[in-house]
């Protein structure tokens, strides 16, 4: 649990897939989420370094693909679609607990 809780709300756009792998319209949900704003360069999966404008924090579990993407209202009132470029999965210290899901959007 974080110590600062988590100020910000995004909506989440979900994309799942059907039997033949392709993707079904999205599912909607409003999440309590920790929105750290700034451009960085991260190693994605494959290795390669992409540069990544934000980071969704999310608690506990949650699915996640590469088909979702996030809408955020910022401090400003000006709204910022963030799409999925890598993300991680923290885990407490010797369990399979997840603690929380950090998304590296673009």
């Amino acid at each position: 649990m974080s110590l600062f809780g988590y100020p910000g709300r995004v909506t989440h756009y979900h994309h799942a897939k059907d039997d033949w792998g392709r993707p079904l319209p999205p599912t909607t949900r409003v999440l309590d989420a920790k929105v750290v704003e700034e451009q960085k360069i991260i190693k994605n999966a494959r290795g390669e370094e992409v540069q990544v404008n934000g980071e969704i924090h999310l608690e506990g579990a949650h699915p996640i693909s590469f088909d979702d993407y996030f809408m955020y209202l910022n401090a400003i009132g000006a709204e910022v679609r963030y799409d999925v470029e890598h993300y991680e999965i923290r885990k407490f210290i010797g369990t399979d607990d997840v603690k929380k899901v950090i998304v590296y959007a673009q």
